[in-house]
């Protein structure tokens, strides 16, 4: 009795490392990475449980990342919630987007965008499959900092890029920009071009970074 109760407890504690791996290591190699310049911060992104595939074995990571696909990862990353917000009834995503069906996989996202104001839709419209711009995801990523009431720790020097002078958009790009989550390229930010997956990666592994450095300090 007792030798078989160790053949029992020794496969318990096996299949428990499996699925230990199979969680939390390596993901699965990405057909679609080989070579390409951000190879190592998408498998970051993918093994840090941030981003994931397509299912097929493909990432994908020129394709440009949608609104939809921001505001899951952001929900996820920040732990977003109601906050001390009260609602008098529970809300639900028709009451503030048209076009954001019910039980999708981005629906409960989305909706924690609009309560906390963090990806704006337009009018009752979120676009969940519209790109999303460089200029928003810095934005949104900034909001979520203020939102959550992170501490971030930084020196506000305005960058130089040529094409975000005195718009509205600059205290967040000031933000992203400092906190090296995101930055331009030869003195260019971009600020309306979409962002494409790959980036986002970049994007994200750093954002995980800052939101690490000071939820423990």
């Amino acid at each position: 009795m007792r030798k078989k109760t160790t053949i029992i407890v020794t496969l318990a504690v096996l299949m428990s490392l499996v699925g230990g791996a199979a969680l939390a290591g390596p993901s699965v190699e990405i057909s679609d990475l080989e070579k390409h310049w951000a190879r190592q911060q998408v498998m970051a992104a993918i093994d840090q449980g941030i981003m994931s595939g397509a299912g097929d074995g493909r990432f994908f990571p020129d394709r440009a990342l949608t609104r939809a696909e921001l505001a899951v990862v952001l929900h996820k990353m920040f732990e977003l919630d109601y906050g001390d917000i009260q609602f008098i009834k529970a809300p639900e995503i028709t009451d503030y987007y048209d076009d954001v069906p019910a039980g999708t996989w981005y629906t409960d996202a989305v909706m924690l965008m609009a309560i906390n104001q963090i990806l704006p839709g337009d009018s009752r419209e979120f676009k969940p499959r519209q790109p999303v711009t460089r200029l928003e995801v810095a934005q949104a990523v900034t909001r979520c900092f203020t939102v959550k009431e992170i501490p971030v720790v930084t020196i506000m020097m305005l960058p130089i890029y040529e094409d975000t002078r005195d718009m509205e958009g600059e205290p967040a790009i000031a933000f992203i920009t400092n906190t090296g989550i995101m930055k331009g390229n030869n003195n260019y930010f971009r600020p309306y071009d979409p962002l494409t997956r790959a980036e986002a990666a970049c994007v994200f592994v750093n954002t995980a970074r800052v939101i690490k450095q000071y939820r423990t300090e």
